[in-house]
């Protein structure tokens, strides 16, 4: 497994790449990752079974993307006749190194495409000089890509790497790990952060603007204004992100402080998930979000835009409710309903757990990955 940036950094692709190594080490397969250095992290450890080798880095920017890149092509090169597959998350720079050292060991590569349509790494890439010979690269190799959903798959098919190779694939989630609690656990945990007797919406992401959170929140405050819905919901966001304190200026001027908390970064979400009712997700493009696949397994109902993976996931009316980012009115309504009955959010949580474990159990998930490698 090839990846930028690994634990102890959050993100979905660090969450997913662990999330895969681990079950398939407990398949019998050997794994390790293959990554930058950050922070203080140590040169080589284990984590869940999973050995990672850590390069040097130099912070961030284009030159610690040339060294990565430089630095992984030549370690593969030395120790990459031990594994039969190299596994990139992101088509970024080390998607260079791997098909390279991939075509002079004669290894298998696969490439997993991160984001959705518009803001994944292929369409990001024509915006600079050193992305679109990158681009000009992957036509010549044909790396085979994994791709999040149809709509991505669709549009990358006409970007230019038509011969390239795809392989529709899906994030996966350890449906023994995110589970629903029990009515008196959630109230305890709900408890804990002080929402006691509220219907908690619950946010997990980076704080970007394709997330449209902020827009979310200028909508929040209209409804929760309105004293049929006055405390009577909280809205909890969980990540950080170049928006992050344009947002807690938005809430101060919105006047909405008591019922929108930002709770930063933070790697481990289970108490957040056992803490809410409903996750929402209003971007307005994505891959699949790796976090809302743990909302549903951990039993929340879901509202999200119409765009990306969710469009799989929620079964509109049934776990949850889509609706088209832009529309205002909609999403008001949506909070409505949520906000007016605590059975509803309870009755889609159910079916989003049984959504989750019938499609998108990491056992599931491993077994199309694992035809992928054997093809």
């Amino acid at each position: 497994m090839i990846i930028p940036t690994f634990y102890p950094l959050v993100g979905g692709s660090e969450k997913q790449a662990l999330s895969i190594s681990s079950a398939l080490i407990e398949r019998g397969i050997r794994v390790k990752v293959l990554t930058r250095r950050v922070m203080k992290t140590a040169d080589r450890e284990t984590l869940n079974g999973v050995e990672v080798e850590r390069l040097k880095s130099m912070g961030c920017g284009v030159l610690d993307s040339i060294l990565f890149l430089v630095l992984s092509f030549f370690y593969l090169l030395k120790y990459g006749r031990e594994y039969d597959i190299f596994h990139v998350h992101l088509a970024s720079s080390p998607a260079v190194s791997a098909l390279l050292a991939g075509k002079i060991l004669g290894r298998k590569v696969v490439v997993k495409i991160g984001g959705g349509k518009g803001v994944d790494e292929i369409s990001l890439s024509r915006k600079s000089v050193a992305g679109r010979i990158k681009l000009a690269f992957f036509a010549v190799t044909k790396p085979h890509f994994l791709v999040m959903n149809e709509e991505l798959l669709d549009w990358l098919k006409k970007s230019g790497l038509k011969k390239a190779r795809f392989s529709l694939f899906r994030n996966g989630v350890d449906t023994g790990t995110y589970v629903p609690v029990l009515y008196h656990k959630k109230e305890g945990a709900k408890a804990r952060f002080g929402f006691q007797k509220k219907t908690v919406f619950l946010f997990v992401g980076r704080l970007s603007p394709e997330k449209r959170i902020y827009e979310f929140i200028e909508v929040w405050s209209e409804i929760i204004s309105e004293s049929l819905y006055k405390d009577k919901g909280v809205l909890h966001i969980v990540g950080g992100g170049p928006l992050e304190d344009e947002i807690k200026k938005s809430i101060e001027a919105l006047g909405v402080s008591d019922s929108v908390v930002m709770a930063g970064r933070q790697y481990e979400l289970k108490d957040y998930y056992a803490a809410a009712d409903v996750f929402i997700l209003p971007s307005v493009s994505e891959g699949l979000s790796n976090s809302m696949l743990e909302a549903m397994s951990s039993g929340l109902a879901v509202m999200a835009s119409k765009v990306g993976g969710a469009k799989l996931a929620v079964q509109d009316g049934e776990n949850g409710f889509l609706f088209d980012p832009f529309d205002r009115r909609k999403i008001k309504s949506i909070i409505a309903k949520f906000l007016e009955t605590d059975k509803l959010a309870l009755d889609m949580g159910e079916k989003s757990r049984e959504v989750a474990v019938r499609r998108y159990s990491m056992a599931r998930v491993l077994e199309e990955l694992i035809k992928i490698y054997e093809q």
